[in-house]
C-alpha cells in the first residue's frame, strides 16, 4: 500500500510542475467545470496532495505507527 501512495504522490507532484491549466470541480459533477482556477493554487493543491501521500507512504513502508 506504502508504494501506491508514494507513486501517485510522485504522480501528482509531476502534475503540480507540469501543469498549466487547472480547472474547478465538483463532486456531484461527472466532468471539469467551465470554470478555470489560478494556476498557482492549481500548482498548490497538487504539491501539497503529492508531498502528503509520499510521507504517507514512506511512513507505512518505515513501518512507523
Amino acid at each position: 500500500m506504502g508504494i501506491l501512495l508514494i507513486i501517485f504522490g510522485g504522480v501528482a507532484l509531476i502534475g503540480a510542475f507540469f501543469g498549466k491549466e487547472f480547472y474547478a470541480g465538483n463532486d456531484d459533477a461527472t466532468g471539469a467545470f467551465e470554470q478555470r482556477s489560478s494556476t498557482w493554487s492549481g500548482r498548490l493543491l497538487f504539491t501539497l496532495v503529492g508531498v502528503f501521500l509520499v510521507a504517507l507512504g514512506i511512513k507505512l513502508l518505515m513501518g512507523a505507527h
